[in-house]
């Protein structure tokens, strides 16, 4: 059973991918699909982003007060709205989470 649903894993992932990239599919996409696209970079990146920051690792509890990743992350997300540079916005997280745990 477990080999089954690796090989159909498989098999619907390939077809996914394989299907947009091959002739298959119209290179027009309708304008509906295009504006909702957009959203998921934001909706995946909040998913990803948002456990690791309010979560604690030790209890997994939600920590809101007290929590250093929030202040760290307040201060990443301005730096990235003002310099709109990636290595900035890591360094900055980064520094200040280090200096708030110290």
């Amino acid at each position: 059973m477990i080999w089954l649903v690796m090989i159909l894993s498989g098999i619907f992932t390939f077809a996914t991918r394989f299907v947009m990239l091959s002739e298959w599919v119209t290179h027009c996409l309708p304008r509906w699909l295009i504006d909702a696209l957009a959203f998921v970079p934001i909706a995946v990146l909040t998913a990803i982003l948002l456990p690791a920051i309010l979560i604690d690792p030790v209890t997994q509890q939600i920590i809101v007060l007290g929590n250093a990743r929030i202040v760290a992350a307040v201060v990443a997300t301005i730096i990235a709205l003002l310099t709109r540079n990636v290595i900035a916005t890591i360094s900055s997280g980064l520094t200040t989470l280090w200096f708030v745990q110290w």
